[in-house]
């Protein structure tokens, strides 16, 4: 991972951080991407509110699956 990273690799890098930690430069690069890149700002608060909509729903009924 070398340079700035372009749609796909922050798309990529948005998923794995709803399942993983991001390294640092990980996250730095991410966020260097997102401050110019509405496109990806928008991909990241659609993840977001599903985030946010699932854990809503699991503390709902949490023995539901």
């Amino acid at each position: 991972m070398s340079g700035e990273p372009d749609c796909k690799e922050v798309s990529r890098l948005l998923s794995e951080g709803l399942d993983k930690t991001m390294t640092p430069p990980q996250r730095a690069r991410l966020r260097r991407h997102l401050v110019v890149c509405q496109t990806c700002r928008d991909v990241d608060a659609q993840l977001a509110f599903l985030r946010r909509a699932m854990q809503s729903l699991s503390r709902r009924d949490p023995g539901r699956k």
